[in-house]
């Protein structure tokens, strides 16, 4: 998965093709002990269920170059808050089975493989908010090593932001564009 480090990941909605591979690939990986099965199969079941907008919701993929295999899920909702414009929120990225393994054994493919999922993730959930004309992109960061990521991220592009500002606010990192 992350062997060829000149491979770039993809975030992009699954289509069936690409689902169906995933959920192959990922069910395999969970049977392998590299994850917990009834936590693949709850994934992969709500996934299904959100190839197109479920109500507010829709599953994306991160995607290595041309592979069909999502190397992260990531759950994705757009919102409209009273009054405001939309909101795009990405909740929450699964890592593959494998990467998730890699992590844990401090592997440095899967800690690569992991940035990079979440650096497309982030850059993925811009052109979301574009197509669904956002104002406003929330990152929830579930654990305490996720808000310490998104803490120096907010941080990182606070710095070089001209068109939005970033901030922490409880456990999001917001993004919010003034034009």
């Amino acid at each position: 998965m992350a062997e060829n480090d000149k491979r770039s990941l993809i975030f992009k909605p699954f289509n069936d093709a690409s689902f169906a591979a995933t959920k192959a690939d990922w069910e395999k990986g969970a049977e392998e002990g590299k994850a917990f099965p009834a936590d693949v199969e709850q994934l992969l079941k709500w996934a299904s269920e959100h190839l197109a907008v479920n109500g507010n919701e829709l599953a994306y993929g991160v995607f290595e170059g041309g592979s069909t295999v999502a190397s992260g899920i990531c759950e994705v909702i757009i919102s409209h808050p009273a009054g405001k414009k939309s909101w795009v929120k990405l909740l929450r990225l699964r890592l593959h089975p494998k990467v998730e393994d890699e992590l844990f054994r401090n592997d440095p493919a899967g800690i690569k493989t992991a940035l990079n999922a979440y650096v497309s993730a982030v850059i993925g959930a811009y052109h979301v908010k574009t197509v669904h004309n956002a104002s406003t992109i929330k990152i929830y960061g579930r654990t305490q090593e996720q808000m310490k990521f998104l803490t120096l991220l907010a941080a990182a592009l606070e710095d070089k932001a001209v068109e939005f500002k970033a901030s922490i606010e409880g456990r999001w990192l917001v993004l919010r564009w003034t034009k």
